[in-house]
Formats: structure tokens, C-alpha cells, sequence
């Protein structure tokens, strides 16, 4: 049965959200997204979220893997993962709007606390998607009543993230939720791994010492951080090296080869190969087309 979503929450999103891609609300966790039309592929990181598309749809492509986000689907990334998106439903009059509820360990761990072991689902990728319910789409409109008054803020938006994270723990996919919530779980061991990559990955990595880092051996490190990312360690890094770059040429005046050296290319041309795959344009002409728009 789909679910619709209420002229209310599409209204209290339109408002809130702003000219900019991503808004802030007064609640830090919070945060919008608007599109008024329709966007080519953009790359960016996802951190441990819930996504609620309230208007419009989105594609979603986490490694070579597509989902859809619309108003009767609801993404979910528990993991920092490199992703492209692209909207392709959205127009002036009826913008794509989306809400971003960022996923916090700790208000997982309480709620995992009470509720014990996850019986729902063994999947364990790092991302998903599921249909939404008539009790999700409440909660998040009671989540944005409270942006307008600092006490409600305070005392009630507390209550309502945890009981999202509730619905999202009475879900099929549970077990990938509730492995944030529990010290020393394989999803938090990756985890940990997907964070150095982000901060380190300029720096030479590899599948040993990454292994070692989470407790595991090797082949099984690959196998399960493959698992949750959708790429492979080597990809992983990849994906994050080029995303830097592209940011790089877009707001600094460095020239393409000491980007390429910034990121941690020894090749430049090699550089170039893989921009110009990922992106669809070699960087010197993806530069001058980003700072055009700039």
C-alpha cells in the first residue's frame, strides 16, 4: 500500500529549505535538500543517514548498484560511502525536496539497549532502501512542527529522531542499523577503516594494513568491506581521491598536475584516465565548466 506524503511536511520542508543544494535547520542532525530542476550526475559522501524524499525523485548509484528515492521509498546509508546522485524529477513549481536525518551511533546504541539483539534480516551492505510508512512519515512530521520553537527543539526532537531509529530497527533491513549501535560490530570495525580512508587518502593504503586496523584477515576485510561499500577497498579510495580533486579545481587555483600530486597521484596522466572516467570530462575541461558555474 503506498504511503502518501501529507501537504503538510511538503510545506514545512519548502519553507525551511533554501536556494542552496543543502540547507541547515535549527536542528543540527537536520538538514534539506532542494532542487528546482532536474541535475545531471553529482558526486558527493554520504555520512550515516536516513533520507526522506518528500517531493519529486532521485536516483542514487552507490557503486554499480542504482536505487531509487522517492516519496513511497526511503534511503538509508550507514556508512560514509561515495555515491552519485541525480535528480530527475523536479521543476520550478514543484522542486525536488528531500530530508536528511543524520544517523547518530549513540542514539542508536540506547535504542538498541532497549530493544535487544536485531532479529530482522542478515544483509549487511552499507545501504538500503525500503517503503515508507504511515508512522515514518508522522514522526518526521512531527520532527519538523518542532524547528519553529527552541523547547520543542530541546525535549521532543530528541524523543522522535529515536523513535525513527526505532522504525528503522522494526525494519527488514534492522541488522544493518543495529551494528551502528554495538561496539566492536563488523559494520563499526568497517567503519572505522572507511574513516581513515576519507582522512588519509592522499596516503599510500593497504588491504593489510586495513585488515589489521579491524581485526580481520585480509580476504575477509576485502569480502565484508566490499560488502557494506559496494567497492572495494582500492575503489573505495579512489572514488574519495578524485571527489577531493574535483572539489580542488572547482574553488582553489592549483593547476591540474599538483591537484593530481595533492590527491596522491604519482601519475598525472593516470589522473587525468581516471577523472575523466568517473566524471565524463577530463579535468582541465571539467575545471573550466565547474568554475563557470562557480
Amino acid at each position: 500500500m503506498t504511503v502518501g506524503i501529507p501537504s503538510e511536511l511538503i510545506a514545512l520542508v519548502e519553507r525551511y529549505s533554501g536556494t542552496e543544494a543543502l540547507s541547515d535547520t535549527p536542528l543540527e542532525s537536520l538538514k534539506i535538500v532542494r532542487r528546482d530542476q532536474k541535475t545531471g550526475p553529482v558526486h558527493s559522501l554520504y555520512e550515516p543517514c536516513i533520507c526522506l524524499v518528500v517531493q519529486g525523485e532521485k536516483l542514487v548509484t552507490v557503486g554499480s548498484k542504482q536505487y531509487r528515492c522517492a516519496p513511497s521509498r526511503f534511503f538509508v546509508s550507514a556508512a560514509n560511502l561515495p555515491v552519485v546522485g541525480e535528480v530527475v524529477k523536479a521543476s520550478s513549481t514543484t522542486p525536488y525536496l528531500c530530508l536528511v536525518l543524520r544517523l547518530d551511533q549513540q542514539v542508536i546504541y540506547e535504542v538498541v539497549d532497549k530493544v535487544g539483539p536485531s532479529q530482522n534480516g542478515t544483509r549487511e551492505t552499507g545501504v538500503f532502501t525500503d517503503d515508507v510508512t504511515a508512522v515514518l512519515t508522522d514522526a518526521f512530521l512531527r520532527l519538523m512542527r518542532c524547528l519553529e520553537n527552541q523547547n520543542d527543539r530541546d525535549v521532543l526532537a530528541p524523543m522522535i529522531i529515536r523513535e525513527i531509529v526505532y522504525y528503522l530497527m522494526k525494519s527488514r533491513f534492522a541488522n544493518v542499523v543495529y551494528q551502528l549501535g554495538v561496539k566492536g560490530s563488523q559494520m563499526l570495525r568497517i567503519s572505522r577503516c572507511i574513516q581513515k580512508i576519507r582522512r588519509d587518502y592522499a596516503s599510500p593504503l593497504t588491504v593489510d594494513s586495513l585488515a589489521q586496523m579491524a581485526h580481520m584477515s585480509p580476504s575477509a576485510f576485502y569480502q565484508n568491506f566490499k560488502k557494506v561499500t559496494l567497492l572495494s577497498p582500492i575503489q573505495f579510495q579512489k572514488h574519495v581521491r578524485l571527489q577531493e580533486a574535483r572539489r580542488l579545481l572547482a574553488t582553489e587555483v592549483e593547476d591540474v598536475t599538483t591537484v593530481a600530486y595533492m590527491v596522491g597521484y604519482e601519475s598525472p596522466s593516470q589522473f587525468s584516465r581516471e577523472y575523466a572516467r568517473l566524471f565524463g570530462l577530463p579535468p582541465s575541461r571539467d575545471r573550466k565548466q565547474l568554475q563557470a558555474f562557480a
